[in-house]
């Protein structure tokens, strides 16, 4: 007997509009089941999704179902509805089309029938363009808000935004403050020892105070809330690397934009300024709870399941393996020697570097970032206005494609052109205005054993700072019991390559 296998997938979000979103996943796979006995296949596999097929998540049970159709598994699968499936056109369709007979039970398609295929291919495409036409329309909204200040979304923990989408203190705003002083150490300085997160948090809970997720306090909710610029007035986007540490949103004039209405007053800047440089270790209250220690932990990853290595005694090891979870290669290697290799390999690389290498480019611009975070901050604003301002030419271009400015419109389209030109040629002068700043890093190129004994020099926190510059990730593997560390065979370090500079 033919097999089929049945994908099913639910969104999080239920949309009451549409009948389909009210069907569960147990509803569509009994649908699936009596199709199958219909047509007289069994069914193999049942593979199921949580997740919204409008945005590019992963979606790891659609990805094993199309692997299973690739790898000719199965020769049939079905689907409850093609919004179900994939909303990312023929580029994703079209080759499980050529494989296996598709079934989209919602729409009555067989791709078996070469009048379905057909239509099929044609839905696929409406539903991306549908997607892709959506996904601007709120990528614009939200630009358009960001550069007024108007807020969007859910109000951050102690604001609440008005009508006119602007913040307002809150009924939690005392608690924000207290948790800024307190980490503070006081509202001037010397007045108290910093309080630890860690010790902010429990007692936050002990009091009954609920936290912006409702329930018990956690440190990293305490440091959240110290690192949004939010709470000094400014809209946030989030951070480069970690979404999680937004920083401060800069217009395409460079300029940071307010979001708290202008009859609030923000949080004091000395004041944030004390409590972050206290979470990081720098302020009267000794190291603070969330920082690491070790020169590596952050930079090391185990290639066994491509998760961190922490430190246990004299050895960095599987974070995944040292918590009890499975991991198929737990890496563990001795810090002295996974040290010593890093920090050899770290001098020979710039040391023998030219003052041309790409990565003597990525240094520089690190140690910018580094020393003048200003300037890091705004070459990043630029880079983001220039992202925005592409796509607006490109949308222009697919919208002309389209027939968007066909007739009447047609007239307003090269002026909408020239605009939109003009926003990315402003973005791509300022960004290369930032970037013709000279930064100076002779002192760590040029000599192999002066780099090295640069960084073996240094103290342990100057190191964290230093390896980063020319370092994004280090990867270790399983050794061999018995064997001595071998770095160029147990190693691999990724190494920091450039920001493209604005052409």
């Amino acid at each position: 007997m033919q097999e089929v296998d049945l994908y099913l997938r639910k969104s999080k979000v239920v949309r009451t509009a549409d009948p389909r979103d009210l069907l569960s996943v147990e509803a569509q796979e009994s649908t699936g089941r009596a199709w199958a006995a219909r047509e007289g296949l069994q069914v193999r596999k049942v593979w199921v999704d949580n997740l919204s097929a409008w945005s590019d998540v992963v979606r790891p049970e659609f990805d094993n179902a199309l692997a299973a159709v690739m790898n000719g598994e199965v020769p049939c699968l079905w689907n409850f509805a093609m919004d179900r499936f994939t909303r990312k056109g023929i580029d994703e369709i079209g080759p499980v089309l050529g494989k296996a007979r598709v079934i989209f039970d919602y729409e009555g398609l067989d791709s078996s029938i070469e009048r379905d295929r057909r239509w099929i291919i044609d839905r696929a495409e409406q539903a991306r363009e549908f997607s892709q036409r959506l996904s601007y329309n709120v990528k614009s909204t939200k630009a358009r808000q960001r550069e007024t200040g108007r807020w969007s979304g859910r109000a951050p923990y102690g604001l609440v935004a008005g009508k006119d989408r602007k913040l307002r203190h809150g009924e939690m705003w005392p608690i924000v403050e207290r948790i800024i002083t307190d980490l503070a150490g006081g509202t001037t300085r010397g007045e108290t020892e910093c309080v630890p997160a860690r010790s902010l948090a429990r007692a936050l809970t002990h009091e009954g105070i609920a936290s912006p997720g409702g329930g018990p306090w956690r440190p990293g909710a305490v440091i959240a809330i110290a690192r949004n610029p939010v709470y000094l007035g400014w809209m946030p986007v989030p951070g480069d690397s970690n979404r999680y540490q937004p920083r401060e949103y800069r217009n395409a004039a460079g300029e940071r934009v307010r979001v708290i209405a202008d009859e609030c007053a923000p949080l004091p800047e000395e004041l944030v300024m004390r409590a972050r440089a206290a979470l990081a270790g720098h302020g009267t209250g000794g190291p603070r709870i969330g920082r690491a220690h070790h020169t590596l932990t952050g930079l090391s990853g185990c290639t066994g399941c491509l998760g961190p290595m922490q430190v246990g005694g004299q050895y960095y090891r599987c974070s995944r393996y040292a918590a009890g979870l499975f991991c198929p290669s737990p890496a563990l290697v001795s810090i002295t020697a996974l040290e010593g290799y890093i920090f050899e390999s770290w001098g020979e690389m710039l040391g023998n570097a030219r003052p041309d290498d790409p990565l003597v480019l990525a240094v520089a611009q690190r140690w910018g970032a580094l020393t003048n975070p200003q300037d890091a901050a705004a070459s990043a604003a630029a880079r983001e206005q220039i992202a925005m301002a592409e796509a607006a030419v490109r949308q222009l271009a697919d919208d002309r494609a389209a027939g968007l400015y066909a007739g009447e419109m047609g007239k307003h389209f090269p002026r909408l052109v020239h605009e939109a030109e003009a926003r990315l040629e402003a973005a791509r002068d300022r960004l290369n205005g930032l970037s013709a700043t000279h930064v100076d890093v002779g002192f760590l190129i040029g000599e192999p054993e002066n780099a090295t004994r640069f960084i073996l020099d240094a103290d342990p926190e100057t190191r964290r700072e230093l390896l980063p510059l020319a370092i994004d990730k280090i990867w270790v593997s399983k050794g061999r019991q018995g064997y001595r560390f071998d770095g160029e065979k147990r190693v691999r370090i990724e190494w920091a390559v450039p920001i493209p500079v604005a052409a």
